[in-house]
């Protein structure tokens, strides 16, 4: 048989993985997990640790104080040797415990729908690759190369425990596939934003505002003039943009601010626009000699940005899924995820491989059903092919 027969025979297969792989993703969306609540984050891995043992993978536990643990569970590949294939996803969700009581896990055929707190977001995409295993294993195959799966469980709070483990393995790997939601209308991501994140405070001096408010030097003013200034840094043209997403300071309405302080939000596309962001941020001056400023944080995240060896990954996939009947397209997104640290570190990324819907954080969080039968198969073609 051929290469491409084979990936068709995936693709004319899958439909039968279609009830398992819901199963388990009504599995993983009724055991909700919020980030940062350690025992719902460990029952998933749990259920998450027995599904790879039962799939014949050894499963490494990697203990994450205050959020659950990481998993990091190996598949052989057929040919034993090489650098693995890196698939990177998470466990933990943004919805509060109590969030399933008002939007159930509900399969609805008619609207074309799969609902649930976290189903697109992503335990779709942990279900749909668990479940091309099992097709590429019915099939009496193997992934090509070793598997590497890690599954973490504090994404949605900046991978604060994780992101020392997921540029480890990173840097190991031959390429890292990654399986946050696709693009609306099922376009990979080969491209997403950085992120950096900066607190600017300022003191001032306080006075009475009523009896003597020429004694004193406003934090609150000063900091307003230098919000404006790092406003200006961003650029819409190159698509930098800044925003201040919260502000704190002050005491009282009659007395002059001693303190203030507000929190920025930077996205890029590029390298050379985070620095030439975060140089500027960080020389902004007082014009008040009375206040002083000081500022934290920095650069994130960098950009997922596409590299010639991105390039061939996608092209890679993208092959597989015209030999299995459909057209995989290539898309961007302003969000962030672990695939953007990563591709930091040099692996080859491909993000976005997860099932198709939208919703995501909200009430209406869901993933196409009809998407759920060609993203197994080409998950499964990916494993068999790379």
């Amino acid at each position: 048989m051929t290469a491409a027969e084979d990936l068709a025979v995936l693709r004319d297969r899958a439909s039968d993985f279609v009830d398992p792989c819901l199963r388990l993703l009504g599995d993983l969306v009724t055991a909700e997990s919020p980030s940062a609540v350690p025992d719902r984050n460990l029952r998933v891995a749990a259920g998450l640790r027995v599904e790879f043992e039962r799939r014949g993978a050894s499963v490494e536990r990697h203990p994450a104080p205050g959020y659950g643990e990481h998993l990091v569970a190996r598949v052989e590949g057929a040919s034993g040797a090489g650098p693995p294939l890196l698939v990177i996803g998470h466990m933990d969700t943004v919805y509060e415990v109590g969030t399933l009581a008002r939007v159930p896990f509900a399969i609805e055929v008619a609207q074309d729908r799969v609902r649930g707190p976290g189903a697109y977001d992503m335990k779709g995409g942990l279900a749909v690759a668990i479940t091309a295993l099992d097709l590429l294993f019915l099939g009496g195959h193997r992934p090509a190369g070793d598997l590497l799966f890690l599954i973490t469980c504090d994404e949605e709070l900046g991978s604060p425990t994780s992101r020392e483990l997921i540029e480890e393995h990173a840097r190991c790997a031959r390429g890292a596939l990654v399986l946050e939601p696709s693009v609306s209308g099922g376009a990979a991501k080969t491209r997403r934003k950085g992120m950096g994140r900066f607190r600017v405070s300022v003191r001032g001096r306080p006075a009475h505002t009523g009896v003597n408010p020429e004694a004193g030097a406003s934090a609150i003013h000063e900091l307003i003039r230098i919000l404006e200034d790092i406003r200006l840094l961003g650029d819409s043209n190159k698509g930098t943009t800044l925003n201040v997403g919260v502000i704190q300071g002050g005491t009282r309405t009659n007395v002059v601010a001693e303190h203030a302080q507000a929190d920025v939000d930077l996205r890029f596309w590029a390298a050379a626009e985070a620095d030439r962001v975060e140089r500027a941020v960080r020389s902004v001056r007082v014009s008040d000699p009375r206040c002083a400023i000081s500022v934290e944080g920095g650069v994130n995240r960098g950009a997922l940005e596409v590299t010639e060896a991105s390039a061939a990954l996608f092209a890679r996939a993208r092959a597989v899924a015209a030999a299995q009947g459909w057209d995989l397209a290539e898309g961007s997104t302003g969000g962030v995820s672990d695939g953007n640290l990563a591709s930091a570190v040099g692996c080859p990324t491909l993000d976005g491989l997860g099932p198709d819907g939208g919703g995501a954080h909200s009430l209406d969080e869901h993933v196409r059903l009809s998407d759920i039968a060609p993203r197994i198969a080409l998950l499964a073609g990916i494993f068999l092919r790379f």
